[in-house]
């Protein structure tokens, strides 16, 4: 008798994943599981009621080798997915059979635990990102068998190398930049890039160093608007053709001290008097997303010079997987697969540059992002990337 496993990808998506689906059925198969995938990550569980066996088929997709035989050739997730954190569930996505007369938040794991029950599950394999990986390590302590592989573009997993979707998103991110030098420098402009992180810089301090950007602004130290303006200014002018690139990741907030500075100089945005406060909800997300948009107006009305702005963001996440993400994929897959041969549950797929492919503790894993090295990775007086990013360097 076949055991069945369930599949869910959790967080943004990345390059590289449905290679990822494809190469984790095509094995669990051979190894005698049923595989079944669950749509919209944790919502696909979290709205399925055992009661009501039509739910199955809206929330599961039955996997099977012809299913997924040509998923590897488009981006996207092809199960879909979310960013729900079941212990924290929105009103609004509380299915109705579990509704109560109340207006907070729910915390709906004992339900996800019972339907995983109900449905006979040997397993839960669980593609996603730091936060989606922090419920799957939570789940492990609640006693659910769960194997994990990280997939996201920010690399900021703790315990791996590597992250599925990093590899691509790293190169689109230079060439984006690259393809942007010659607009800058025919307009002779400073440009703007916003790339994704909202937490970590590490992914835009890859970028900045690989695509030799001027300067490179990070969530995890504040930046003096008028000495970026000031720095900025000097790279303009000292480059041949009188342009500038800087590279913000959203979430790069002004120092706290330089708010006032910041508030003078921006025409548009009333940001100031959140950044540090006790307010959060949809005026600090505005912030987080528009971190690019506030660097560029201040440099244009700190500099006098005309300022492009370009958000990259979602582009980041799309597009055909490098070669790297296509072995880190097909890798991952064949080793969560093993894993739960092994019925070795509560592991993470990881690379690890002396170890190579392996696998490690999800739950230690998952316990906080992998943070920036600032002494070693950022020159924070200039806002630049260091050589210490570079693997061959900073090992010796």
């Amino acid at each position: 008798m076949s055991k069945r496993v369930a599949i869910l990808t959790g967080g943004g998506d990345v390059p590289g994943l449905n290679m990822c689906l494809k190469s984790l059925v095509y094995r669990v198969i051979d190894l005698g599981y049923e595989p079944i995938g669950v749509r919209k990550g944790w919502e696909g569980l979290m709205q399925h009621n055992p009661r009501d066996p039509s739910t199955f088929s809206q929330q599961f997709i039955e996997l099977t080798k012809n299913r997924v035989r040509s998923i590897d050739q488009t981006p996207g997730s092809f199960l879909h997915s979310s960013r729900i954190d079941p212990r924290d569930t929105p009103v609004t996505h509380v299915p109705g059979f579990l509704s109560l007369d109340r207006d907070e938040n729910r915390d709906l794991t004992e339900h996800i635990i019972s339907v995983v029950e109900h449905l006979g599950l040997d397993g839960v394999v669980v593609l996603g990102d730091d936060d989606t990986l922090r419920y799957a390590a939570y789940l492990c302590e609640k006693g659910l068998p769960i194997v994990a592989i990280p997939k996201t573009i920010h690399n900021n997993i703790r315990g791996t190398d590597y992250t599925l979707g990093f590899s691509t998103g790293l190169a689109r991110g230079v060439d984006f930049i690259h393809q942007l030098r010659a607009l800058a420098g025919s307009r002779e402009q400073i440009i703007v890039v916003e790339t994704f992180g909202d937490h970590s810089g590490y992914s835009a301090l890859l970028i900045a160093y690989l695509a030799d950007v001027d300067r490179v602004l990070i969530p995890e130290v504040p930046y003096d608007p008028k000495i970026l303006a000031y720095l900025v200014s000097q790279d303009k002018h000292m480059t041949p053709s009188n342009y500038a690139i800087v590279t913000v990741t959203n979430g790069a907030r002004v120092a706290p001290d330089k708010l006032a500075i910041a508030q003078e100089y921006l025409s548009s945005y009333n940001y100031a008097e959140i950044l540090y406060g006790e307010e959060t909800g949809a005026a600090a997300t505005e912030w987080l997303h528009s971190s690019g948009l506030i660097a560029a107006e201040l440099l244009q009305n700190l500099t006098g010079e005309e300022v492009f702005f370009q958000q990259l963001s979602y582009l980041m996440r799309t597009g055909t997987p490098d070669g790297q993400d296509l072995l880190g994929a097909t890798n991952f897959g064949l080793t969560a697969a093993q894993l739960l041969r092994e019925g070795k549950f509560g592991r993470m797929t990881a690379f690890q540059r002396h170890h190579t492919w392996t696998h490690i503790d999800l739950v230690e894993a998952a316990q906080e992002e992998k943070m920036v090295d600032i002494d070693a990775w950022y020159d924070a007086k200039n806002y630049k990337s260091t050589d210490g990013l570079i693997w061959s360097v900073s090992n010796g």
